[in-house]
């Protein structure tokens, strides 16, 4: 017993570590590319790194990319809080009202997760079109929100589900009302829960493509539309297309880490429950 002990654990260190070098190998790939010269990307030795390291690729990827940075995350930002607010608002009810009406809801919003949104994206397009609002920021914006707050609805929902509802019991008879209690009592025991719902939503809206690249314009493009217009004239600038990919990464590690301690928390506490 004792062997097969050690063979499992060795087993699993080294699937552990097949699984790590396979996940770091392209973000080091990446690195390294980003500070080389065409000339030296040609050689096509990717894993080499260079001895004299082009530091200006990033200035040049910056200065290329920073519009649509800060479209992407004026974008991101303002879908992610929307969607939070209302989805916070929605799941309460769902989770809470003793309806037919609400728990048939809660199920086909839940089902509707499923489906992938290009299945209404011709639809909203021409949705955007009639009323004036495709090609500009309100547009992109409300057509994220479409796609997320039933998302952030169905999350909270499930989370709130798992509050005791002695808790509110407690703060009815204490005078408070449903209002109050949604945002002094419930809200504050749910920040994991908004936090986990937050980090998903704005990392769906920063690498969503698609939509962004039917609904902009130049003036509105998101980074993720930018990083695919970033190349040369005759040549593939694989080295400023990969440090202009690392700096629109820097954005939502940025907003992992500011949230990240909450995310854990909530999915401990789901782990927990389940």
């Amino acid at each position: 017993m004792k062997i097969k002990s050690t063979r499992l654990k060795l087993l699993v260190f080294l699937t552990l570590i097949v699984l790590s070098v396979a996940y770091i190998l392209p973000v080091y790939v990446m690195l390294v590319t980003s500070v080389k010269t065409p000339a030296e990307i040609s050689q096509r030795q990717y894993l080499l790194p260079t001895s004299a390291p082009q530091f200006e690729n990033y200035t040049t990827a910056f200065g290329l990319i920073l519009p649509s940075l800060i479209n992407s995350t004026l974008i991101s930002v303002a879908v992610t809080l929307l969607s939070a607010f209302v989805g916070g608002l929605g799941g309460y009810y769902l989770s809470r009202s003793r309806s037919t009406f609400a728990k048939i809801l809660f199920i086909l919003v839940g089902i509707a997760l499923y489906l992938p949104y290009q299945v209404i994206l011709i639809p909203l397009v021409q949705i955007m079109a009639k009323t004036k609002l495709a090609l500009t920021h309100f547009g992109l914006i409300s057509s994220y929100l479409v796609l997320n707050v039933p998302l952030a609805s169905v999350l909270m929902g499930t989370f709130f589900l798992s509050i005791p509802r002695e808790l509110e019991e407690a703060a009815e008879v204490d005078g408070a009302s449903r209002i109050q209690i949604f945002f002094r009592v419930i809200s504050p025991i749910a920040l994991p829960a908004y936090a986990s719902t937050a980090i998903i939503i704005f990392t769906q809206v920063w690498n969503e493509f698609l939509l962004a690249l039917t609904l902009s314009t130049p003036r509105t493009t998101t980074v993720q539309v930018k990083l695919a217009e970033v190349k040369g004239s005759f040549v593939a600038l694989y080295n400023i297309q990969m440090a202009a990919a690392l700096i629109s990464v820097s954005i939502p590690m940025i907003f992992f880490l500011f949230l990240g301690r909450y995310f854990l928390r909530g999915l401990m506490a789901g782990a927990l429950r389940g």
